[in-house]
């Protein structure tokens, strides 16, 4: 009887998680719900997926692609500086002339020894969203300045 009780609690628990976990901001690059972030294309060679956990984000860095300092991008993979970036190809376009682009970088420090860069098109919806899922504690820095 009991582990009938115990199965029936933990399908409960899985069907509250799931329908709890609503989308709020979703692009071509990033996916995130209440509880994961998911990062499209972010391994390499294999582009598969990279989803984070929110509860373990301890800093946010983002900044607009037009004012990022080239030194700390790249187009996909490992930076001279210690970010993993995701595939964007056009990440580092934003300095040739007559290419305007309105998407921002975000790096997120999860206390490892590389921190992790991706692109997304809408800061300003982006940010809200993790503001409202983000603990208080969490550290929040408009430039990227590693």
């Amino acid at each position: 009887m009991a582990s009938s009780a115990t199965n029936f609690a933990q399908r409960y628990l899985s069907l509250i998680r799931r329908r709890k976990m609503c989308l709020l901001y979703a692009d071509e690059f990033v996916t995130l719900n209440d509880y994961n972030l998911t990062i499209r294309n972010f391994h390499f060679p294999s582009k598969r997926d990279r989803k984070i956990q929110l509860e373990n984000i301890t800093i946010v860095y983002f900044e607009d692609q037009e004012t990022c300092k080239y030194s700390t991008t790249s187009t996909w993979g490992k930076a001279t500086s210690p970010i993993f970036w995701a595939l964007d190809m056009k990440r580092e376009l934003h300095c040739l002339p007559g290419v305007r682009s309105k998407r921002s970088n975000v790096v997120l420090d999860i206390g490892q020894e590389l921190k992790i860069g991706f692109t997304v098109e809408d800061i300003d919806a982006f940010m809200e969203s993790m503001r409202n899922c983000l603990d208080y504690h969490v550290i929040i820095v408009n430039s990227i300045n590693l």
